[in-house]
């Protein structure tokens, strides 16, 4: 079988990178104790459950496919720690060790600490994203609880991206995009420093509960998205650091999961798209907000078109040579269902992009956290912190008014 877009877009990336890249991590952390073969036989079935997580790459040099392997009974590594702090340490050494790309691309790990037990999840991201990843968690926890484990074939997903590929909606996204791209077509990065590595770190930050709710209280009162609330402050950023430019990309990761049932299919499915930034520097906070958020409405509505797409096309017809973007904003909520857990998710410690802005609310908890993802080579720690305190900045002054 042939990879589908998305996993076409981490294809390239493999191979123009390698190392962990592409390489997704995070654990699960239930309170309490089970027993252990009850554990090692839930994640045993997820492996027979889900045929995404049993794909395998065939690259020859000349071309490259994907084939499902049948499920084999095989071992559960159990991993023990004394305390939390401890896994993390683990974790975050875990999460930079390349998977074999032709091998196995995934590992689910036992996690057992003296009053706590989960698991320890890392993916290839040709294979899986974060929604995956949860979507793990959520089985883990259903199986263990007697529930009805809903899931679905990626194969089944491969036939119907090839039939929207031939289809009159594909021309119909594909137009969308160009006219972005011709209404703007110059290129403005957060990061005009140049780096010859992919070498990056995170800087994790925490919006506190009062704080979260006036985001969410602002949102709910104005009909906008927590989202695109912070897309925007992160926007303003930009045109304030960049001589109030009013036209430029930012990137944003969508789903791309469409309905119900690809919702419970595992697998690779989200893009990268570009989002067309048009702000008005006579206009207030709150009305370039309200046209932003009917621009993501539309990316939204196409977003199944692929970005590897839009540039061969623009490069192929426009002699465009350039990245529409070098900064990506998403916002993480693919919740973990099942039990009352903890969820922390690692970086691989490299990336492509300038900066990666992620809005974590995942585990509901009440407050956002906020992961920078930097290259070191453009950021400093230092910079991290203020650029941060900058856009909240923007953000607290904006929804206070």
């Amino acid at each position: 079988m042939n990879l589908t877009k998305p996993q076409k877009l981490i294809y390239d990336m493999e191979k123009f990178a390698g190392g962990a890249i592409a390489v997704l991590c995070g654990c699960m952390l239930t309170n309490g104790k089970r027993n252990l073969s009850e554990l090692k036989q839930a994640i045993k079935k997820i492996y027979q459950h889900n045929d995404a997580l049993r794909i395998r790459i065939n690259d020859t040099g000349s071309e490259v496919c994907q084939y499902v392997t049948e499920y084999k009974e095989q071992d559960v590594k159990v991993l023990y720690f004394e305390n939390k702090v401890q896994m993390d340490a683990y974790a975050e050494n875990y999460a930079k060790i390349p998977l074999d790309f032709c091998g196995n691309l995934c590992e689910i790990n036992l996690v057992v600490l003296p009053d706590k037990y989960g698991i320890l999840v890392k993916l290839h991201h040709i294979i899986g994203d974060a929604w995956t990843s949860s979507l793990i968690g959520t089985q883990f926890n259903k199986i263990l609880n007697g529930d009805t484990v809903e899931s679905e074939s990626y194969i089944d997903y491969i036939k119907r991206e090839n039939t929207y590929l031939q289809s009159k909606r594909y021309k119909l996204d594909e137009a969308f995009f160009i006219d972005q791209f011709e209404k703007c077509n110059d290129v403005i990065y957060i990061s005009e420093k140049q780096s010859s590595r992919l070498t990056a770190r995170r800087k994790t930050f925490v919006i506190d509960s009062q704080k979260t709710q006036l985001i969410t209280s602002y949102a709910r009162e104005n009909a906008v998205s927590v989202f695109m609330i912070f897309t925007a402050a992160l926007a303003v950023y930009m045109n304030r650091t960049k001589m109030n430019v009013e036209k430029f990309y930012i990137g944003t990761a969508v789903l791309n999961r469409n309905n119900a049932r690809e919702k419970n299919t595992m697998g690779m499915f989200v893009n990268t798209v570009p989002m067309l930034i048009e702000l008005d520097n006579a206009q207030s906070f709150a009305e370039n907000l309200s046209a932003m958020e009917q621009t993501a409405f539309s990316v939204f509505r196409h977003q199944k078109y692929n970005y590897g797409d839009m540039l061969a096309t623009i490069r192929k017809d426009y002699g465009f040579s350039e990245k529409l973007y070098d900064v990506i904003i998403s916002y993480q909520n693919a919740m973990v269902a099942g039990a009352d857990c903890d969820t922390t998710w690692y970086h691989s410690g490299e990336q492509s992009e300038s900066l990666q802005m992620h809005i974590d609310d995942r585990d509901s908890k009440g407050v956002f956290r906020i992961h920078y993802d930097y290259l070191i080579d453009k950021f400093t720690e230092h910079e991290i912190d203020m650029l941060h305190q900058h856009i909240c900045n923007l953000l607290f002054d904006a929804i206070s008014k």
